[in-house]
Order: C-alpha cells, then sequence, then structure tokens
C-alpha cells in the first residue's frame, strides 16, 4: 500500500476530507474553534470603546454605602431622577423590578400588639400608607424621564425549533418588537430562533409608563463562555427585541429596526440601513472591547450624591447594572473571567453604533475551506523534497503564516476566519507524511544495512541506510584514504596446506576476520577480499574528515593484532603470518559499480592503484607499513620516516613514501633511528656516498633487521662502483607493478 502513497497524494486526501467535514460541521471542532476567537481578542489586544456608552455600577463601594441590594424603589427613583437631569439620550436598566414592595399590613398588627397607643398607631398607619408608594414613586420617575428602556429576562431554558404544547404564557406581557418582521416562504426559518416560555417582566405600572422594554438574556457556548447575544427571541407570535437594539431604536429615533427571515434562519438584522451581521439563529458574535471596566464606569452611590458631572451623562447612552461581586451577575470573556453582564451590553451597543461588526458571511466557510486545502497541498509539496528538520520548519513558517494573515483579517477585516480546520490540516499532513517517510524510510534502510551490513560496521551501516542514493548505480569523486595488505609467501604457505586445506582456510579465515574486526574498529569499509588480499577505505560512504588518521591507527593495530594471532597459531602447530600495508589518500570516484543485478561498493581511480603499488613496495624495503606523502600529510601526529622518492610504472611524478612507525606517542622510541636514517638519506641524494654508507652503517649497527636501512647500504655501494647519470634526481624507478 505504501508504495501507491505519495505526500502529495496525502495532501489530497487530506485536503478532501477536512473540507468535507468543515462544510457539513463537527461540533467538537467548532467548539475548540470558539476557543481560538479568544485568543484572536488577546493577541489583538483591547480597543478604546466609544465614549457615548456610559455605565453606573451598582458597585461593592455603592452597595456598601447604600446598604445590600435590591435597593428600595424611591432610591432607584432618585438615581433614574439624577440620570434624566443630565439629559442623557438613553437609560437602559440591567434590572427586572418584577416584584411589588410588601405593604404593612397595620390593622393586623394591632391585633397582635398590646400596650401602644393609639397616636403611636396613626403615625405607624401614615407610614405604612406612604411606603405602600413606593412602585408608584419609581414609575413616576420612569415617566418624568421619558427616555428609559426597562431590561427583563425570559426563563431558562429556551427552545430551538418547532414550539411543543403548552409554552404559551398566560400572562400578558408587554414585548418591544421589530418594526418589520419578513417571515420565511416556508415558516420554518422562524424555527432556527430560541422560543421563551415565559416572560418575566417588571411591574405593570413601570411597564406601562417606560419608553420600550428589552430582554437581556444572554445564551453561553457549550464551555461557559459568552460569546454571541441572540437579537431575536420568538415570544408568543412575535419577535423581541434585547435591551441594546430596544435602546439604540430610542437613540436613532425614526429608524426601523427589521428582520428577514429565509427558509434556513434569519437572513438579516437590519437597523435602519445598517445591516449587522447575525448567524441563522439571530445571534450576533461580540467584539469585545476589552476586559472589565473597559467602558466607562460610574459608581451609583456618585450619581446618587451629586458627584458626577453632568457632562457625564449628556446625550450618552447610559446602561445601569450591578457589578457588585456578591450579586453573582458575571459572565465569562475571552478578555475577563468575571465580566459583569451590563458589560456584554455595552459591548453590544458600541458594536453597532460604531459598526465595529464581526462578519461571519456563509461565503467564510468556502475562504475556510480553500485556506485549509491551500496550506495542506503546499505543505504536502514540501515534504515530498523536505525531510526532519527542513520539514518541520515549513510546517511551522505555513502555520505562523495562516496566523499572521487570518489575524490580520480578524483585526483589519472583522473576519474571525476558522483556526482549527486549517491548523489541523497542517498537522495532520505533517504527521501523516512523516509517517509515510517513517515507514518507507525504514524499509530502505533495511534493505541498505542488509546489503552493507557485511562490509561495514553496524554503527556506519546505520549511517548508511540515512542514504538511500548510495545504492543507485554510479559514483561520485571524493577524498579518501585507500588500505591494502597482502600476505607474505602466502603461495608457500599454501603448498604446505595441500594435503589439509580446512586448515589453511581455517588458517586465512582468522587472519581475514581479525583484520577486518581491526578495520572495523577504526570505522573503515571493508571493500573487498581477493585471496588473502583485503581492501578497505576510509571516508565512504560515511564522510570522515580524519580518514587519514584512522587508516593509519588501523594500520598499526592489524601489527599488533597480528602478532597475537601468531602466537595462537604458533602454538597449534601453524604458521606465523607476516603482512604489508599500503596507504594512500586523495581524490577517488566512489560508489556502485557493476550492473542493475550486480552492485559492489568499491573505489577506483589512480590513487587506489597508488594504494596497491606502496603495499607490494614492502617487500622491497623490507617493512610492513608503507604510506604516501598525502596519508601522512593528513593524518598529522604519527611517527614516520622518509623511505624514498619512487616513480612507480605508469606514473610521470615522483611520490614520496613513508614508513609508519607509530604514535605520537612513542616518538621518543624512533628518534635515534630516524635522525640517523634520514641523514642516510640526504647524504645519498647529494652523491655523498661514503657519509650515506656511514650513515646508513650506524643505523644497522642499533638496528641489525632494518630493512631499508639494508637496502640503502645495498644501492650506495653499487653507485659508488657505478655512479649515476649526471641528470639523476634521486627518484627511484619502480619497473614492475
Amino acid at each position: 500500500m505504501w508504495q501507491y502513497l505519495t505526500p502529495f497524494r496525502i495532501a489530497v486526501i487530506l485536503g478532501i476530507g477536512l473540507s468535507a467535514l468543515r462544510y457539513s460541521g463537527c461540533h467538537s471542532l467548532e467548539l475548540v474553534d470558539t476557543r481560538g476567537l479568544d485568543y484572536r481578542f488577546i493577541w489583538r489586544g483591547p480597543r478604546p470603546p466609544a465614549p457615548e456608552v456610559v455605565i453606573v455600577a451598582i458597585d461593592d463601594a455603592s452597595v456598601e454605602q447604600l446598604g445590600r441590594w435590591p435597593w428600595s424603589r424611591p432610591v432607584m427613583a432618585r438615581l433614574l431622577d439624577q440620570i434624566t437631569a443630565a439629559e442623557p439620550a438613553v437609560v437602559g436598566f440591567d434590572i427586572v423590578q418584577s416584584e411589588k414592595t410588601a405593604a404593612l399590613d397595620v390593622d393586623r398588627l394591632r391585633e397582635r400588639a398590646a400596650g401602644i397607643d393609639a397616636h403611636s398607631w396613626e403615625i405607624l398607619r401614615n407610614a405604612a400608607a406612604e411606603g405602600s408608594g413606593e412602585d408608584a414613586a419609581l414609575a413616576a420617575a420612569v415617566k418624568r424621564s421619558g427616555r428609559t428602556v426597562l431590561g427583563y429576562f425570559f426563563e431558562s431554558p429556551l427552545i430551538f425549533g418547532k414550539p411543543p404544547a403548552g409554552v404559551t404564557d398566560p400572562k400578558n406581557v408587554r414585548i418591544s418588537t421589530y418594526n418589520l418582521v419578513q417571515p420565511s416562504k416556508s415558516g420554518i426559518g422562524e424555527t432556527f430562533v430560541p422560543l421563551a416560555r415565559v416572560a418575566v417582566p417588571n411591574l405593570p405600572e413601570l411597564t406601562a409608563v417606560t419608553r420600550e422594554v428589552g430582554y437581556f438574556n444572554f445564551i453561553p457556548d457549550d464551555d461557559g463562555s459568552y460569546r454571541r447575544v441572540p437579537l431575536v427571541i420568538r415570544y408568543k407570535d412575535e419577535m423581541a427585541l434585547p435591551l441594546s437594539l430596544a435602546m439604540l431604536r430610542i437613540y436613532r429615533p425614526g429608524v426601523q429596526l427589521t428582520v428577514r427571515f429565509s427558509d434556513h434562519g434569519v437572513e438579516s438584522v437590519r437597523l435602519g440601513g445598517q445591516d449587522i451581521p447575525i448567524g441563522d439563529d439571530g445571534s450576533m458574535l461580540i467584539n469585545y472591547r476589552g476586559p472589565g471596566r473597559t467602558f466607562t464606569h460610574i459608581p451609583a452611590a456618585d450619581v446618587l450624591a451629586g458627584k458626577v458631572p453632568a457632562e457625564a451623562f449628556r446625550n450618552r447612552l447610559v446602561l445601569v447594572g450591578v457589578t457588585a461581586a456578591a450579586v453573582y451577575d458575571i459572565r465569562v470573556s475571552p478578555f475577563d473571567p468575571i465580566l459583569p453582564g451590563v458589560e456584554i451590553h455595552a459591548n453590544l451597543i458600541e458594536n453597532i453604533l460604531r459598526n465595529h461588526l464581526l462578519s461571519q458571511p456563509k461565503w467564510a466557510v468556502w475562504v475556510e475551506i480553500g485556506m485549509t486545502v491551500l496550506l495542506v497541498l503546499l505543505l504536502g509539496l514540501g515534504l515530498h523534497f523536505l525531510r526532519g528538520v527542513y520539514g518541520a520548519l515549513g510546517a511551522v513558517v505555513l502555520t505562523a503564516a495562516y496566523l499572521a494573515w487570518s489575524q490580520w483579517m480578524f483585526v483589519r477585516m472583522s473576519l474571525p476566519l476558522s483556526l482549527v480546520y486549517p491548523l489541523l490540516g497542517i498537522g495532520l499532513t505533517y504527521i501523516s507524511i512523516s509517517v509515510l517517510h517513517y515507514v518507507v524510510e525504514e524499509r530502505e534502510k533495511r534493505r541498505i544495512r542488509d546489503a552493507f551490513g557485511l562490509y561495514l560496521t553496524p554503527s556506519v551501516a546505520r549511517l548508511v541506510s540515512e542514504r538511500p542514493e548510495l545504492l543507485t548505480l554510479g559514483g561520485e569523486t571524493r577524498e579518501l584514504t585507500v588500505l591494502f595488505t597482502d600476505i607474505r609467501g602466502f603461495t608457500t604457505i599454501s603448498e604446505r596446506f595441500q594435503e589439509n586445506p580446512h586448515t589453511l582456510v581455517a588458517l586465512l579465515n582468522e587472519f581475514l576476520g581479525g583484520m577486518t574486526d581491526v578495520i572495523f574498529t577504526h570505522d573503515g569499509t571493508l571493500d573487498k577480499y581477493v585471496g588473502d588480499e583485503i581492501m578497505a577505505v576510509w571516508g565512504a560512504p560515511l564522510a570522515q574528515a580524519d580518514h587519514a588518521a584512522r587508516a593509519c591507527y588501523a594500520s598499526l593495530e592489524m601489527m599488533a593484532k597480528l602478532a597475537t594471532l601468531n602466537e595462537a597459531w604458533i602454538a597449534r602447530g601453524w604458521p606465523a603470518l607476516d603482512i604489508g600495508v599500503g596507504l594512500n589518500s586523495g581524490p577517488m570516484v566512489v560508489g556502485n559499480m557493476g550492473s542493475e543485478r550486480r552492485l559492489s561498493y568499491t573505489v577506483i581511480g589512480d590513487n587506489v592503484n597508488l594504494g596497491a603499488r606502496l603495499e607490494g613496495l614492502n617487500k622491497l624495503y623490507g617493512t610492513h607499513i608503507i604510506a604516501s606523502e598525502a596519508t601522512v600529510q593528513a593524518a598529522g601526529d604519527l611517527v614516520t620516516r622518509e623511505l624514498d622518492i619512487v616513480r612507480v610504472k605508469g606514473k610521470g611524478q615522483g611520490v614520496r613514501i613513508f614508513e609508519v612507525l607509530g604514535r605520537d606517542a612513542e616518538r621518543a622510541r624512533w628518534a635515534s633511528l630516524i635522525e640517523r636514517f634520514e641523514a642516510g638519506v640526504h647524504a645519498y641524494r647529494r652523491r655523498e656516498w661514503e657519509a650515506a654508507v656511514a650513515a646508513f652503517a650506524a643505523v644497522l649497527d642499533a638496528h641489525p633487521a632494518d630493512g631499508p636501512a639494508r637496502l640503502y647500504l645495498g644501492r650506495v655501494r653499487g653507485m659508488m662502483e657505478t655512479p649515476p647519470a649526471p641528470d639523476w634526481d634521486g627518484v627511484t624507478v619502480m619497473e614492475v607493478k
């Protein structure tokens, strides 16, 4: 199945699936999306509200001064009179006065009390008569105002859909309604609007004299936060107005309020010529201006005390509401988890008044779908080429780009686009394609590990499996170090075991296994076995900055390993082995050579050939490890001595060759040998034959088995008998490979 999937195909599948999900709707995702709207407000920050909206707050300080809430009707009447005197445009009460003030029954009380004179009872009766007029006092203040909107509420729960039997409120309640209601053709559209069972109005004497009434119901989202306000509620056969629109109708006299239905719900709400964006259920998104007290708050106690100048209310829309914490008229909003309900009305009025309206037109769904598909396809296309950190960075860049663009649309265009679907698309696409990459790459890595596991160390094989392109036919030129090693006199040894070939095979396998272990210990790549010869490479397929040093250290350890093996073989009665090692560094072509049916990962080139020739020179010089000048310079801290300048067959230029003696820590051990030998070589190249003979003889006195000194001593004596031509440059020409 995986071979048929590509990142772009996965992106197409996810784009189609998320588009269908967005179009059909998913309640759980939409609930999460509403939280995204909260973050948009927080990222945007508070905005200054319209100064025309003022809140008279029955706050904690006012309750402390005037007594516990609710206050008496005369106090409320005085408060309204004080506000009205400042000539506001409209006064709205986010308070319901639904209970009559209890009258004191003096005669019934007199029957239960004794010892009180008639005069005292008369005084009490007059006071009770005066108290019974408290409701009338507030009604008179409302009438005097002529610009008051009294708030009321509908009992919960509100019903969506067709009204069940028995929902008609028996009371005859006055509500303010839309000037014009344009019904849907089928009558179904009206059922999208919430239906109220029972209204809890103000006292009849208050309702009779007020200019308008308006409900102050809010409907929270499923998470308890308030983001929308219903602008239409069905009550009996009418469409009721909220407190905010009732106030605005007074503020803009002569302007009609119109609600129009389609078969899919509320199509439009208009205040005069102004369209108010709404949902199918008639609810409006609140464009919160900030946290609590963003609007001007004036304590009710200050108003009653006459401390507030008239300019604070003149021509303003004044909301009277309770903000005292003990009353618990609080709501959860994006900016504030304890926002007083009266501030929601203030935000709603301000939004409509200043046209600070959030719009969610029906075509916004197609914008969200289009952006989701675009982001998913872009990421899918990018992840076709990008992996790891770059792929994650691409997903982050697309996420940041959408967040920035959509936030700009929210702030500048008042269009709150979905966060969930586009970001979910990016997340799912990245995860899905990452899983695809993981599955496919793991399969490729297993294939590569199987292919390379026989001639790479396990650690290198794992790293090589990260680069599947190495298994393609072809190669590349890279700086590498090649090692050749061969058993000296293996033909003779083979003849000794003609009658017992199994022992020969066991000897050879132990030798090859021990040497290969050393190569792998130093992270080399086993190129091939050719009979008793081993070819290894450093710097490929895994790049190694210190490939020359690793190869040299491996060659030294191979000699130490061989000494250990020889001890074991001699104890068994097997012959000891001797080897020569040739090392060379330089540009080589590395890759899979062969055909589509049979590949061999190897290196080729002149520098590879030179490495093989250097291995053969060990027999001539009586050494074990010979390295080229390029290898010695690249390896760094090694103890070496320059053996010669040789011109191998097929090469026009001479090559300096060195014997690798040990690591830098062993320099003191070899210092005397190197000094005497180099003195002899310098004398040899200057044709100072006697000095050369003396130097090489001194080397042999100290190191009788030193092969290079014995070779040079023979050369010098030969040249003393037959001097070289005048143009002799000291280079040794090798006529055989």
